[in-house]
């Protein structure tokens, strides 16, 4: 098979970027036989030892809106001879003859609407439902995901295929010495409580400051940690709440932004810290949160979208989204060793189900199967 892989847009900082990345190198190594072509706003480095049956291609832009009138234009030219094209960021193009299969990462846009651009949210209730409707088929993340798609784009279940995330082997407990490494890197004290993901709206990072704030008035001088928030800034949702909360909680010192780092370094970072926390209002499956789980850090999760499905009972799950819930949360971590030891330990029989090569074989059967469905019609129309 002919393959071509729409991946522009990865290169960003986050979930997706490390969602998609995992899937492709797993997708690579597995599969020697078929032709892949992946378009991406830069090279991937990672790519390259598959060089023989993988090809990448540029776009000549960063910018995300030339970058996909670029894709528009150039992809019903030159995807004629394709068996199939996957759009692994949600997007799509139209005009294309060819079987496709859309991955949805989640559809945080419609269910909050409030935490986006109008824009966006036009997108999503228009140009994206025409995408879903004309996939092949639909990547759901989840089974919360899916549920969402088939609620809100009305698409038959048939069309449907839940894929988990996997996260990648890297993600296990780090050494002292690269637990050592990254806190001088960054600047990191001994103590921590670890966020990661992008800074913008809908992770309520300024509900988890004031949440922190509570934590440490609770402990008092027994609560020794500083807050780290690891992450890029997202600029079509920012929270401008963030630093004016900080300064005015007199939290500039305890509060460390490390903005976005590179994959190799968060192993270590999620190993150091105490606890990994999200506060997010929705996630289509929370990667971040499994990922540390994997190094051995207990997690605290406000259960919105599919963390209550993908986190199970290794995690405390929080019903309500509040900084007294939060604070608690992180007080009985810290204080209850016991608690501590038993959701690491339960944290990472939890993340290996998400540690397998199970995601590229399964999208690898979806692709052979479309593209069997379609040269069985292609067969029966020229009859």
């Amino acid at each position: 098979m002919r393959i071509v892989i729409d991946a522009l847009g990865i290169h960003n900082f986050g979930g997706g970027r490390s969602a998609i990345l995992t899937l492709l190198e797993g997708l690579f190594a597995l599969d020697h036989e078929n032709r892949y072509y992946v378009y991406l706003n830069q090279a991937e480095p990672s790519f390259e030892i598959h060089k023989n049956n993988v090809c990448q291609i540029v776009s000549p832009f960063m910018n995300r809106f030339l970058t996909r009138i670029w894709a528009q234009i150039l992809f019903p030219i030159k995807l004629k001879d394709v068996d199939l094209v996957h759009f692994t960021k949600n997007l799509g193009i139209f005009g294309l003859n060819i079987p496709s299969v859309v991955t949805i990462h989640d559809l945080t846009t419609l269910l909050h609407p409030e935490l986006f651009p109008r824009f966006d949210v036009w997108y999503w209730k228009t140009i994206e439902k025409r995408t879903i409707n004309n996939a092949s088929r639909v990547i759901a993340v989840s089974q919360t995901t899916a549920n969402d798609v088939s609620k809100y784009y009305k698409l038959p279940t048939e069309r449907i295929k839940v894929i988990h995330n996997s996260i990648a082997p890297r993600f296990k407990p780090a050494s002292l010495i690269e637990i050592a490494h990254v806190r001088e890197k960054y600047q990191l004290p001994e103590n921590y409580i670890l966020h990661v993901g992008r800074i913008d709206l809908k992770k309520k990072l300024t509900l988890l400051v004031e949440a922190f704030a509570l934590a440490k008035k609770i402990g008092g001088s027994g609560f020794t940690n500083c807050l780290v928030l690891v992450g890029e800034v997202y600029p079509k949702s920012q929270d401008e709440t963030l630093l004016p909360t900080i300064e005015r909680l007199g939290l500039m010192k305890e509060v460390i932004f490390t903005g976005g780092i590179p994959n190799d370094d968060l192993p270590a970072i999620m190993t150091g810290a105490k606890v990994a926390v999200s506060a997010s209002v929705h996630e289509g499956f929370g990667l971040a949160p499994v990922e540390a789980m994997a190094c051995g850090t207990p997690v605290i999760a406000y259960q919105a979208g599919a963390l209550q499905e993908v986190l199970g009972d290794a995690a405390i799950l929080l019903n309500t989204l509040d900084k007294e819930s939060i604070a608690n949360a992180i007080l009985q971590l810290i204080q209850e060793p016991d608690l501590h030891i038993k959701l690491c330990q339960k944290g990472k029989i939890q993340a290996k189900q998400y540690q397998s090569e199970q995601n590229a074989r399964q999208t690898l059967q979806l692709y052979e199967e479309i593209v069997h469905e379609n040269n069985k019609q292609s067969t029966t129309y020229s009859k």
